[in-house]
């Protein structure tokens, strides 16, 4: 009885309930989408992290993780190796070698780490075979041997020219640049620059103010050509103190969402950098290993641990606390935008509560005279506070599971900031996503803002005498 009372009540003033309902729905809309895309950015970020940077558990010797020499390599390699094939939760695992080096090109020169591989153990370890942008995957056939290297390292390494082509302009038009934009630019269609900056010093000639800080590095990314089977010169520091040279061939360029990674990591074949470095085959500084399942890191890494105790087995929590940090992060910050705008939210209901009550003196005296106890009373204000902030909330987060659901298979494009998120390691498209479990602590978080309201005009309701009420006009 309370229940349908409660409802009743509610849409005796409709107009003013369904102002309420609407701030609601559209507040909680807001509060949802911003903890979708949230979840979005973070869910890319420790999925690149893992798949492309550091995996789901690394092992080293204990001493290179102090001081990364060469000779600080893992003396068990073969042993580890022939568990880790054993072990079911174990989905790919990737021996490399890691050093630091000098990298020249016939322009600049540059520090980076350099990874030797074997490629076909490294595609079930990491994604960079799949970034590929320019040019091939580490090739092993080659008699001058490969190196792949990251876009921002090319442009570092000054290994970028720019042209600009007619197949570029239509390029533009696919990128749905605005007309204006790809028509000025074609005042310098079959100019070629070696330099970026000359390219923007043209551009900015011929472009507004605005349109070229909003466009111009957009045009730059379009009209840049990679210098592939360029040379490229390593010097490294070998086992036995001595630095090597070897001549490289940058046959390929790849491109992650961080371009701090970009810059610093480059990938040969592992038997040439061995042979570079004089290390044997099995001597190797980091073992990457790829789980079935995220969870299952840490007692993949437990286990790992108990059987080698002489080496340093660390699961990607341990590697990278910062991710973990970030996935634990998104979560709390998720919720406290919704408790935000629940919070100013409340004060709407309140206010709506208020007057509802203080409309109904007459007829809440009446309740009162004829029985009703004021627990009923509360529980009935309480309810009718509930149902209005559950009614507002059911729209809003239906609203924004619809939109979610569309925008987490197309993604939001904020390339016109793709610079700044590729600098702090975040992609530039955001794919929105939120689980059941968000869904139910958002309706837990409704269902207490109602309550909470529902107590300043409940309060109001229990004060009231019953004979004083019905004399109130």
């Amino acid at each position: 009885m309370l229940i349908s009372l409660s409802w009743r009540n509610i849409w005796r003033n409709k107009t003013r309930s369904m102002i309420v309902v609407a701030a609601i729905a559209v507040g909680l809309f807001g509060g949802v989408m911003a903890v979708g895309i949230l979840n979005g950015w973070i869910n890319q970020r420790v999925h690149d992290s893992i798949y492309n940077e550091i995996a789901h558990v690394q092992i080293h010797n204990p001493e290179y993780l102090l001081n990364e020499e060469t000779n600080l390599y893992i003396n068990n390699t073969n042993e580890i190796l022939a568990v880790t094939d054993t072990m079911k939760d174990v989905k790919g695992v990737s021996a490399r070698i890691r050093l630091f080096c000098m990298a020249q090109s016939d322009r600049a020169t540059t520090g980076m780490v350099v990874m030797g591989i074997n490629p076909t153990e490294e595609e079930k370890v990491s994604q960079i075979y799949r970034k590929i942008i320019a040019g091939e995957y580490v090739d092993t056939t080659h008699q001058i041997p490969s190196i792949v290297i990251g876009s921002k390292a090319a442009e570092v390494l000054k290994l970028i020219n720019y042209r600009i082509t007619t197949e570029k302009m239509d390029t533009l038009l696919e990128q749905k640049l605005p007309e204006q934009i790809v028509d000025s630019v074609k005042l310098l269609i079959d100019k070629s620059y070696r330099k970026k900056s000359a390219l923007l010093k043209d551009i900015k000639s011929i472009l507004s103010k605005s349109n070229f800080q909003k466009y111009a590095d957009r045009l730059a990314s379009v009209f840049s050509e990679y210098r592939l089977n360029k040379s490229l010169v390593l010097t490294i520091q070998s086992s036995n103190g001595e630095l090597h040279y070897q001549l490289f061939k940058v046959r390929g360029i790849y491109q992650t969402s961080n371009s701090q990674f970009d810059a610093a990591n480059a990938f040969v074949d592992r038997s040439v950098l061995a042979k570079m470095a004089g290390l044997k085959p099995n001597q190797v500084h980091q073992v990457a290993i790829i789980c079935n399942d995220m969870d299952k890191a840490q007692s993949v890494s437990n286990e790992l641990a108990k059987l080698f105790p002489t080496v340093s087995v660390r699961s990607w929590k341990q590697t990278s606390p910062e991710i973990a940090l970030y996935a634990q992060f998104g979560d709390f910050m998720g919720l406290i935008y919704v408790v935000i705008i629940l919070f100013a939210l409340a004060f709407g209901i309140i206010n709506t509560m208020m007057m509802s009550v203080l409309e109904r003196i007459k007829e809440l005296g009446m309740l009162m005279a004829i029985g009703m106890n004021k627990v009923k009373v509360f529980i009935m204000i309480m309810l009718e506070s509930v149902m209005l902030s559950l009614t507002g909330g059911v729209v809003g987060m239906g609203l924004s599971a619809v939109i979610l659901a569309i925008l987490g298979h197309t993604g939001i494009d904020f390339s016109a900031w793709s610079e700044g998120f590729a600098a702090l390691g975040f992609s530039s498209v955001v794919y929105p996503s939120i689980g059941i479990i968000d869904y139910i602590e958002i309706t837990v978080l409704v269902v207490l803002t109602g309550i909470i309201s529902s107590l300043w005009p409940a309060r109001r309701a229990l004060k009231l005498n019953p004979i004083e009420a019905l004399r109130e006009e």
